[in-house]
């Protein structure tokens, strides 16, 4: 934007808001305005571009110092400017149009926030050029310095994010907004709370005891981490979590227009052991029967199985595996943009693990603060976009001590506690937080789980934040949804509402109740 044209705006800015009753004067926008317009080193000749720029900023400027109670009286400001602008008859007359009109209150209103939009966006652009001149610089003239081209555009790609989209349209900060002078957009809102409270757009695990700790299940742009230490099932159960929430919810389209899709992006394990573990769970816990010779199984029989399995609900299924080393958060989200200008609508996101990607481009600072930044980035993505992402994250080396204490019931001892690797504060940022151990009693193994953090209003009655579910010899943690409930209430003990709630070794030590 041409300097003078920039002067003109911050003027008449300051003198449209001093005409609003109470309204907050925009003083900090126009002094970082005025300072950055720089004067001509020398006027020549009859060019007074110099004395001009200079007189209106020093109007300018007098304005921001101004009280904020100052009400400005067209004709003199004219005055003032009349004698700034000197020869440029020009240039007055653009000041006359901006400020001798008498506007309405609702004029004036659309007025100043069409300048400060216009001035915001100049700026915008101004750090834009920067950030593009910077890269280009480097690339051009110190092309050595760069040891890794793949790393390069990632980091500005991950700078130029926040000018992907179109400010001129909406302020992309603004996720959502609605006017209570619009009982249309309130009325959406409440049928978007119906839907919630309904469960109609909840998805729904395959375990009882599990949908009874998220009270009813994982709820749109829910953002959930998987807490545990190393080789305790983290990826197993993120991937049977997957298979169930397409098992048993049927897609509710947010666009009618869209197909609705579940995707999985491994950053560990090999995409044949993610298809292996899929046939074998859903065949055992289908058949009964355990899974001995994939060798054997024809690859079009396992195909059709899993495909028709996975889909019967209406969902489509999108699985990757990706080198972490080579990717950002802004490639995930990219991917996530590729996807929804296929067609698709992406209802989850499951990231196995987030906490392997790079930092590349995140806010850096304090031990951790990176990994926080690089969730609250994710999180500020598919949030808006109502997509659940869920992701596992291993558990600090502090964590391990109180295994090595002894300590009993490990996922109550963490719950809420920031035992997170690499990051304390990881809990500040998702919506859920599950944390899962696996625990041996005589001789079986059991998964215990502990609900912590959960960003929904009421409270979750305390007996359904802690589980445990059995591991069985065919079939893993077999689905019980539509079945008897297999949740314990403590390791060996028996299912809930068996009878034999309690472990054998525990009895003597219940209290035995009087009798009548």
């Amino acid at each position: 934007m041409d300097n003078k044209l920039l002067l003109v705006n911050g003027i008449s800015l300051l003198y449209r808001e001093s005409q609003l009753v109470g309204a907050e004067r925009s003083t900090t926008l126009v002094r970082h305005i005025v300072s950055s317009v720089k004067l001509p080193e020398i006027s020549i000749g009859i060019d007074h571009d110099r004395d001009i720029l200079d007189g209106l900023k020093t109007t300018a400027f007098s304005m921001c110092s101004d009280a904020a109670d100052q009400t400005y009286v067209a004709d003199e400001l004219l005055q003032r400017l009349r004698v700034n602008c000197g020869e440029d008859e020009r240039l007055f007359d653009i000041f006359v149009a901006a400020i001798a009109p008498e506007l309405s209150e609702s004029d004036l209103k659309h007025r100043c926030i069409n300048l400060r939009r216009d001035l915001n966006n100049h700026f915008r652009d101004e750090e834009l050029g920067k950030i593009l001149k910077k890269g280009w610089m480097k690339y051009q003239f110190n092309r050595h310095e760069i040891t890794d081209m793949q790393a390069f555009v990632a980091e500005y790609s991950a700078e130029l994010e926040p000018y992907r989209q179109d400010h001129a349209v909406r302020d992309p900060a603004v996720v959502s907004a609605v006017s209570f002078d619009d009982p249309g957009a309130v009325q959406t809102v409440y049928e978007d709370v119906k839907k919630m409270d309904s469960g109609e757009s909840i998805l729904q695990t395959g375990y009882q005891g599990i949908n009874r700790m998220l009270r009813g299940g994982f709820r749109p742009g829910d953002q959930v981490v998987i807490g545990a230490l190393q080789h305790n099932y983290k990826t197993g159960f993120s991937l049977t979590l997957f298979k169930q929430l397409a098992l048993y919810n049927k897609p509710v389209r947010r666009d009618p227009n869209k197909k609705p899709l579940l995707m999985r992006i491994s950053f560990e394990d090999d995409i044949v052991l993610n298809f292996q573990f899929l046939y074998s769970s859903l065949k055992e816990n289908e058949t009964g029967e355990p899974v001995t010779d994939l060798e054997a199984i024809d690859a079009a029989e396992m195909t059709a199985y899993v495909r028709e399995r996975m889909m019967a609900n209406g969902w489509h299924i999108h699985m990757m595996r990706v080198n972490p080393s080579l990717w950002s958060y802004q490639k995930i989200c990219d991917e996530v943009l590729k996807m929804e200008a296929q067609g698709f609508e992406v209802h989850v996101l499951m990231l196995d693990y987030l906490a392997l990607v790079p930092t590349t481009g995140c806010t850096q600072g304090a031990l951790g603060q990176d990994v926080r930044d690089m969730y609250r980035r994710m999180r500020n993505f598919t949030n808006p976009r109502k997509i659940i992402t869920i992701t596992p994250h291993q558990l600090s080396t502090e964590a391990k001590m109180l295994i090595r204490e002894g300590r009993q019931e490990f996922v109550k001892e963490v719950a809420n506690k920031g035992y997170y690797d690499k990051c304390k504060t990881i809990d500040q940022e998702v919506d859920i937080e599950i944390y899962i151990h696996k625990e041996v009693s005589n001789g079986d193994a059991y998964l215990t789980y502990q609900r912590g953090k959960h960003r929904l209003p009421g409270v979750t009655p305390q007996a359904d934040l802690y589980g445990v579910l059995p591991f069985t010899p065919i079939g893993g943690i077999l689905d019980d949804i539509g079945k008897a409930d297999t949740t314990r209430r403590k390791v060996g003990g028996g299912p809930i509402g068996s009878g034999q709630e309690v472990p054998f070794w525990e009895i003597d030590a219940v209290p035995m109740k009087k009798a009548a």
